[in-house]
């Protein structure tokens, strides 16, 4: 295959087109000088003309794919059964202690007698109440101990227990009977105690995991709902 780019016209050609005999013959860059801007330097123009240019078939490179790098973690949990609770060890008892850690860690995240003092008075829209919800939401809710007053399945509706796993859809609850009991966050609403006050928890809010939970800007509406 030939490598020519052009080929030149013959004379008669050249005559029959009727253009003047050229006396002075211009370069590539005395001819860019004359057509370019004054603003374009020479050096410029050199630079342009030292180009290459791909004149055949360009195929875009395809982009490496991102690495997961969460991937190994969640194959790491897969395989040491972390997703999973073991059904029979764990019992409802062992479950208070871990509610009992959670109790003094809620107190720390949520200072009532601080709220009180300050005219909180824990109904909905009073005084801090955006604070104190906002608190309650960004928190974790393992060794929480909840119940499930409202769902589109009857059959979750009074499921009471503790909570010793949350995923980003669902709450495995201990309960009284040593029972390991997955309830699904979308279709529920839960109530829970904290310092004699009764909270309702609509799941639909928390269809999150809880370290994504933590990071997340509260919403108005959310906070009605609540």
């Amino acid at each position: 295959m030939s490598n020519i780019l052009y080929t030149p016209l013959s004379q008669t050609a050249f005559e029959s087109s009727g253009v003047s005999k050229v006396d002075n013959l211009l370069t590539v860059n005395q001819l860019a000088r004359q057509l370019l801007p004054l603003k374009v330097t020479n050096k410029e123009i050199d630079a342009g003309l030292k180009r290459i240019y791909w004149l055949g078939n360009y195929t875009q490179k395809k982009k490496p794919k991102p690495v997961d790098k969460c991937k190994p973690k969640n194959q790491l949990k897969r395989i040491l059964g972390l997703n999973h609770p073991p059904k029979d060890v764990l019992s409802y008892s062992d479950a208070m202690k871990l509610n009992e850690l959670w109790m003094s860690y809620m107190k720390k995240i949520v200072n009532f007698d601080d709220l009180r003092k300050r005219g909180w008075d824990g109904t909905p829209g009073c005084k801090y109440w955006e604070q104190f919800m906002t608190s309650l939401y960004k928190c974790d809710f393992h060794g929480a101990h909840i119940k499930v007053v409202s769902s589109k399945c009857c059959s979750y509706v009074l499921v009471t227990g503790v909570i010793i796993l949350e995923t980003k859809n669902t709450f495995q609850i201990i309960g009284v009977d040593n029972k390991l009991k997955t309830v699904p966050k979308e279709q529920c609403i839960f109530e829970l105690e904290l310092e004699g006050y009764l909270v309702q928890l609509y799941g639909k809010h928390f269809v999150i995991r809880s370290k994504d939970r933590s990071k997340k800007k509260i919403k108005d509406n959310l906070i009605l709902d609540l």
